[in-house]
């Protein structure tokens, strides 16, 4: 279980000035040191470090969520989205600014008529609360085409993961129709051996822990008080849950999708990896590859009694080769006037509080990892280590804690009564800011290699930054690469979609109608929008075919206990596709704030540049900064349409 979250409270102070890093975190452990000398008083003055004669804070918020447009009147027609990736202009023409777009099955009110039909000969709609979509390939009037009932499945926005989530075990071909058992052994290496192994070890390798899901939050994505991991009211936590149902399915036994029934497709492949209308299946996923999910259903003896999960971009993943994924349960915790900054996150495992008398630190009693403590203000220096005074008359070794302390002074948004977000490389720590009233404090992972130049190694960057654009979810490689970002993603194979068939192709070219926000054009991307070289997919009854080399290489039979399944090493090693990472919020080029579902290791260097969070974390904090998302929408763009992003203040 969980160590039992306090509230806490942030670091350091920046000014506008980017130079300031430096003397800024200085100054917010000068600031700790000299707490303890402050007379008692509320907490803004005992724990906060503000000065008795500072002006009082703006009214408390409390952390509300940012708020969308209200909801446009009843009665509007609506526009469906029907392919996977629908670009929104601000104009009416496709070489108008990019606002956002929308996702496969979204629904948004439109206008009655088109507004025009220049270079789109199906109309440009006005749809709501701002911006013009083409009908056309993308997007229809008509609400009963079978894409739209296909993916009617949205993601939750009220959950800290918006859709189920699974890793791959061994290499799969993602199907585009319910393949026959000749299909499967036709497409998949050694499959009767690997079914063997399957039947030997399913309970066993479909177990779940609780994680994400299973914390209780509120409205905000705040976790709730007194409430413990897994209480989940009326509803049933992850161990309580069927294997179709922690794959995406309503029940554990789904019906057959109306667009798959009798071995056909009746809905396009909207996938990035485009194949033959009479091919079974579009690509193959790497092992340790995340795939989200929507729904799942079981399989008769014809088709081997196997159970395909259903992915976003409405492909089928066979559920052996798959184990169901749930994330970390770790979470910060919400600061309050009893329980403020400063606190210490401990980050080491096997830490020990400490006794000093005498110019000595004698080690004392076992400290529970990732706990958070309270302050007293105080710090001492024994034989060159810092120790830190808690509130409970202990002391805390820096080489254990990461702090979250109020800075010596604030930056302009902090005076202005704005939200800022601030985050400490050197501590591991987050903190979400009212003006200048600390909500929120948590641990995250930044860039693996710490300090060093951001331009040269995996280091996060530092300085003042504003959110310049927030997607529910995106594709990453394992190298956080993301299109969507402005970055390529580098660690997939040229035979694998570059996007994960998560959407239109990773790199946007100059006017194509489906590029993402923050996208960059490729120029080596080959024309017409398709992928570079891929194999061609088999014909149903074809000959055997042997694996591409890659695949071969990586689909040997898998066996209890072996590191490269899953079992022994934590999955999200390796280089592979992380698709629909959640909650991604871009603020400088390549570097993103996003929910990390493949570790629990927050409070250590781990990324590849950017601000890895727990799903809970993310979610919270997405759904509070500015600019929020419009409903139905799946990304939207920071800017003078929408209101500018939210402040992030990196430093040491």
């Amino acid at each position: 279980m969980l160590p039992r979250a306090r509230p806490s409270a942030s670091l350091r102070s920046v000014g506008s000035d980017r130079a300031r890093f430096v003397a800024f975190t200085l100054a917010g452990l000068v600031a700790l040191a000299a707490l303890g000398c402050k007379r008692p008083g509320a907490a803004a003055q005992a724990d906060g470090g503000v000065p008795d004669d500072a002006a009082a804070p703006p009214p408390a918020v409390q952390g509300e969520n940012s708020h969308p447009d209200p909801p446009p009147p009843p009665g509007k027609p609506l526009l469906g989205i029907t392919a996977f990736v629908t670009t929104v202009y601000a104009e009416p023409r496709d070489t108008s600014k990019k606002l956002g777009y929308l996702r496969v099955g979204a629904k948004v009110a439109r206008s009655d008529e088109p507004v025009g039909k220049a270079g789109c000969p199906g109309g440009w709609y006005e749809i709501y609360p701002k911006g013009f979509v083409c009908a056309g390939d993308d997007a229809t009037t008509d609400l009963e085409s079978p894409i739209l009932k296909a993916a009617a499945k949205r993601p939750d926005l009220k959950a800290a993961l918006p859709y189920r989530y699974a890793f791959v075990r061994a290499v799969l071909p993602l199907y585009v129709k319910v393949p026959t058992a000749k299909q499967q052994y036709d497409s998949e290496f050694k499959l009767q051996e690997h079914l063997d192994w399957y039947k030997q070890n399913e309970a066993t390798v479909n177990q779940v822990v609780l994680g994400a899901p299973d914390v209780p939050i509120d409205d905000r994505g705040v976790p709730v008080p007194g409430k413990h991991l897994g209480e989940m009211g009326l509803g049933k936590n992850s161990q309580e849950l069927a294997l179709g149902q922690l794959l995406g399915g309503e029940t554990d036994a789904d019906p057959i999708p109306f667009w798959l029934e009798g071995g056909k497709r009746l809905v396009p492949n909207i996938s990035d990896f485009k194949v033959p209308d009479f091919a079974v299946f579009a690509d193959r996923a790497r092992r340790h590859t995340g795939l989200s999910l929507i729904g799942s259903f079981p399989t008769g003896e014809d088709h081997l009694n196997r159970r395909f999960a259903i992915t976003t971009d409405l492909r089928l993943a066979p559920n052996t080769k798959i184990k169901p994924d749930l994330g970390s349960p770790w979470h910060g915790i919400e600061l309050t006037d009893e329980f403020s900054l400063p606190l210490a996150f401990v980050r080491t495992q096997g830490a020990k509080t400490y006794r000093i008398s005498k110019g000595k630190a004698t080690p004392a009693d076992d400290v529970e990892w990732r706990s958070i403590h309270a302050l007293a203000g105080t710090m001492k220096t024994v034989e060159g280590v810092k120790y830190y005074r808690t509130k409970d008359k202990r002391w805390l070794s820096q080489l254990d804690v990461g702090l979250a302390v109020p800075p010596a002074s604030f930056p302009e948004d902090a005076e202005k009564g704005k939200k800022w977000i601030e985050i400490s490389i050197t501590n591991q720590t987050f903190v979400m800011w009212e003006g200048k009233r600390p909500i929120y404090a948590t641990l995250v992972s930044t860039g693996k290699a710490g300090l060093d130049d951001p331009k040269k190694t995996t280091a996060t960057v530092r300085g003042v930054f504003k959110i310049r654009n927030k997607h529910i979810t995106a594709t990453m490689d394992s190298n956080e690469g993301s299109s969507v970002g402005g970055a390529k993603i580098t660690t997939v194979a040229a035979s694998h979609s570059p996007d994960g068939g998560g959407g239109k192709p990773a790199a946007p070219k100059a006017g194509d109608k489906n590029a993402k926000p923050g996208g960059k054009p490729d120029p080596k991307a080959p024309k017409g929008g398709k992928p570079a070289a891929k194999p061609a997919a088999p014909k149903p009854g074809a000959a055997k075919a042997k694996p591409a080399p890659a695949a071969a290489g990586a689909e040997k039979i898998p066996t209890r206990g072996d590191g490269e399944y899953g079992v022994t090493r934590r999955r999200g090693e390796g280089t592979f596709q992380l698709r629909d990472v959640p909650y991604i919020q871009y603020f400088e080029s390549g570097y993103a704030l996003h929910t990390a579902y493949w570790h629990d290791v927050f409070g250590t260097p781990r990324s590849h540049g950017c601000v890895n969070l727990s799903p809970v974390d993310a979610h919270r904090v997405f759904l509070w900064t500015d600019p929020p998302v419009p409903e139905s929408w799946h990304a939207v763009n920071a800017g003078e349409d929408f209101g500018e992003g939210t402040t992030v203040i990196i430093h040491e």
